[in-house]
């Protein structure tokens, strides 16, 4: 046995449940475990380009996704958001949000906490429309992360608008399937679209966090 390399193997995974941790503690709707499969995606998923994420909010999802690729040297984040909050984080909405509501936007949290894991040089925010930053992005995905506007055409905008972007065999990852909040929505968008498609492969599942591969260039 190699102990030092079993080691030094063990201190890194105590560093990883460490940074799970404390992830953990960023405001969002993102579980651990759907976290930590993000985190391991953008880590050991193979292949070149960025890892795109479509709705960031306050960064908890940008986080995981950022410390993936920093550790597995796997490449950017690209963190696409006008950070003015989907209508359920408006005043009134069933996830009413503090900084939509008084500042109107939560780019200002989602900067706190990318600087606080030292996530500058791997994270790159767009703001903007996904259509309008898609239109104007010309790099390559190995994955692509939609956590955005969770209705059927919001859903369906985000996804026919970056697909192309994705390279063969490279993750497509959805957020929210079957979250009562969203079933006709995400969940129909995926159902009626996703499911039934020879475009993508379905591969696994971690509570409302549907992960694909695309089958095609």
């Amino acid at each position: 046995m190699d102990l030092i390399g079993y080691i030094e193997g063990m201190n890194r995974e105590n560093r990883v449940v460490q940074f799970m941790q404390q992830i953990d503690k960023v405001p969002g709707f993102l579980t651990l475990a759907e976290g930590h499969t993000l985190f391991k995606l953008a880590e050991t998923w193979p292949g070149d380009g960025d890892t795109v994420e479509i709705g960031s909010f306050k960064g908890r999802s940008t986080c995981f996704l950022g410390l993936g690729c920093r550790l597995g040297s796997r490449g950017k984040v690209i963190a696409v958001d006008h950070f003015k909050g989907s209508p359920e984080h408006q005043k009134g909405g069933h996830e009413e949000t503090r900084e939509i509501v008084t500042e109107g936007s939560t780019f200002g949290a989602f900067q706190s906490h990318i600087n606080f894991f030292q996530l500058g040089d791997i994270v790159t925010p767009l703001s903007g429309s996904s259509d309008a930053v898609s239109a104007e992005y010309d790099g390559q995905a190995r994955m692509l992360f939609i956590d955005g506007d969770h209705s059927y055409d919001g859903t369906k905008n985000d996804y026919d608008s970056w697909q192309s972007h994705v390279r063969k065999l490279g993750i497509i990852c959805f957020h929210d399937y079957q979250n009562s909040h969203y079933l006709d929505g995400v969940t129909r968008f995926i159902d009626t679209q996703i499911l039934s498609s020879d475009r993508l492969k379905f591969i696994y599942r971690v509570g409302s966090l549907m992960i694909f591969v695309k089958m095609v260039d």
